[in-house]
């Protein structure tokens, strides 16, 4: 990720057609044109929105080899995320 991130978080309107459009700064800050591929990545109840990038695609890949080594699918990766999640924040951050 680039080293001045715009905002942490936004929200953005679904329009017509299930699309969304990215505002500019972003666009700017990720190097985004039309055009560009993004990836949709579901974790867990979370929804993201990744730049495409031959990195990111090798490091799923290693993700998935490394679970797979272990035993473990993606989807049963995925089903334990949310209670994972949940205790990790707990740990980090008390009773929320």
């Amino acid at each position: 990720m680039p080293p001045q991130a715009a905002r942490p978080i936004e929200a953005i309107r679904v329009g017509e057609k299930g699309r969304i459009a990215v505002p500019s700064r972003y666009r700017k800050l990720h190097n985004l044109s039309k055009g560009s591929e993004v990836l949709l990545v579901q974790l867990g109840e979370t929804l993201m929105v990744v730049p495409s990038d031959v990195t990111l695609d090798h490091l799923c890949e290693r993700i998935q080899d490394a679970l797979a080594g272990r035993g473990i699918s993606s989807g049963q990766a995925l089903k334990n995320l949310a209670r994972v999640r949940r205790r990790r924040f707990k740990r980090l951050y008390g009773k929320g």
